[in-house]
C-alpha cells in the first residue's frame, strides 16, 4: 500500500515543487497531457494497479 500510494504522491510533490521553484513553462511531452487530463490520471492509476498486482503475484 505504501508503494502503490507512496510513490505517486512523492513524485506530484517533487515533481511540482521543482516546477513551481523554475518559474518554467511544461516540457512539451507533458503539455501535451495536460491538454487531455485524463490520460495522466489513468496512467498513474494503471501503473499503481499493475504494481500492486506484481507485488501480490511475487507474494504467492
Amino acid at each position: 500500500m505504501l508503494l502503490a500510494l507512496g510513490l505517486p504522491i512523492a513524485y506530484l510533490v517533487i515533481s511540482t515543487a521543482l516546477l513551481l521553484s523554475r518559474h518554467k513553462t511544461l516540457p512539451p511531452f507533458l503539455q501535451r497531457l495536460s491538454n487531455r487530463r485524463a490520460i495522466a490520471w489513468n496512467t498513474m492509476v494503471g501503473l499503481s494497479i499493475g504494481v500492486g498486482a506484481l507485488r501480490w503475484a511475487l507474494s504467492r
